[in-house]
């Protein structure tokens, strides 16, 4: 494919919990060959193309390994964010790195030339064609890929995504709690990732919280990093695992220990409603509003840029591809009662809140290594849980999905 490449077309093929994923792009009188040529190796070459001995496949494997390894060394709050992360997402469709590493260095190549016998012998198609052609054109792309693969169609479809709930808190209760030794030893900083949670799945409740974040991402960092100066890595947003949306803040800091760091995170959060809601005026409300809107109505500069939006419907399963233009007409409608009605769901009344605390092992912030487990066994944790304790966390939110 190397001359396709210089004639700008493209591929790419992962692998996901869910099948095999390719993706094509290029100019519209060529795409189809070069897709169904690639296509064509993939589904009935592919063993041609696998390690031809046992040193080229280590080679692949330690390729693997590094990139895996590579996770201890990142910093504390990206550790922060994925072990919140990996709570909120079902066993099956995210193993841990620990896990990862175990399987990939007790493959071997014999299983993987398994594996491609069995990749392509049966499933379920989904395809979308988007671009410089029209129905019959891409039904008939759609036709050859789906000939070249060939492979047995089965009724049912694989499971999608589904968010696993954060337990729920009331105010005044422990929220659920995650100390976690900080992977890379040499590394002195603390971090500390507050999750709140919103299995509310309306575009309302997703632009809702858009305009909270929005409201409190100024005044959150001005306190946290100008004012108090607690670490130079401070920031807050919205995050999206399937339909579910959650608010979260998070400091990365050599000053102060990560319980300090939260309960600062705490203590603004508390402050929220009467310090940054209550004063809200209508103006206000509107400058924040035409913020969101205005980055929704802006044009695509890029295909692959609808391409990914409109994708992401059909593999979610909700196929809502007007779903901006829904959001839009959500954001233009909200007062301030709805604002202050959805932070008193969210935060005040009872709350689903995960906090991911990351502890260094030196340095002036350091603490106890913090212990694996906590011998949680599910339910509603009653204590600070360890890092063996996440499946257990995530067993669960299996349960209670």
């Amino acid at each position: 494919t190397y001359d396709a490449r210089l004639a700008d077309l493209s591929y790419d093929l992962q692998v996901l919990p869910r099948g095999v994923r390719l993706t094509f792009g290029g100019y519209s009188e060529t795409l189809k060959s070069f897709a169904s040529y690639v296509t064509s190796k993939l589904a009935k070459n592919l063993k041609d193309m696998l390690p031809s001995n046992e040193e080229e496949f280590e080679r692949y494997k330690d390729n693997l390994l590094r990139a895996l390894s590579a996770f201890n060394v990142k910093q504390p709050y990206a550790h922060a964010i994925y072990y919140s992360s990996l709570t909120q997402k079902p066993r099956n469709f995210e193993y841990t790195n620990e896990q990862l590493v175990a399987a990939l260095k007790e493959t071997t190549l014999d299983q993987l030339v398994d594996y491609v016998k069995n990749l392509w012998s049966s499933g379920k198609g989904e395809a979308l064609i988007q671009g410089n052609y029209d129905r019959d054109e891409a039904l008939d792309i759609v036709d050859t890929i789906d000939n070249i693969i060939s492979f047995k169609a089965i009724k049912s479809s694989p499971a999608r995504l589904k968010a696993l709930p954060i337990p729920v808190t009331r105010p005044g209760t422990n929220p659920t709690r995650l100390s976690i030794s900080e992977p890379n030893p040499s590394n002195n900083n603390a971090a500390s990732h507050i999750t709140l949670q919103c299995l509310r799945t309306s575009e309302r409740d997703h632009v809702l919280i858009e305009v909270l974040s929005a409201i409190i991402e100024e005044p959150f960092y001005d306190d946290l990093r100008t004012k108090q100066q607690l670490g130079y890595i401070v920031s807050s947003g919205v995050k999206a695992v399937d339909q579910t949306r959650s608010l979260s803040v998070i400091v990365q800091s050599n000053v102060v220990p990560a319980e300090q760091i939260t309960a600062a995170m705490v203590k603004f959060l508390d402050t929220v409603n009467d310090e940054f809601l209550t004063p809200l005026s209508t103006v206000d409300i509107e400058l924040f509003v035409k913020g969101l809107v205005d980055r929704r109505l802006e044009p695509d500069k890029q295909l692959a840029i609808e391409v990914t939006r409109n994708w992401s419907e059909i593999a979610s399963g909700r196929f809502q591809y007007d779903r901006l233009q829904a959001e839009v007409g959500a954001l233009l409608s909200i007062t301030k009662e709805d604002i202050l009605d959805f932070w008193n769901d969210l935060y005040v009344k009872e709350r689903r809140m995960l906090i991911s605390e990351i502890v260094p092992r030196i340095g002036p912030v350091s603490k106890k290594v913090p212990p694996r487990t906590s011998g949680y066994a599910g339910g509603i944790p009653e204590s600070v849980l360890g890092i063996d304790d996440i499946e257990q966390l995530r067993a669960y939110g299996e349960s209670n999905v």
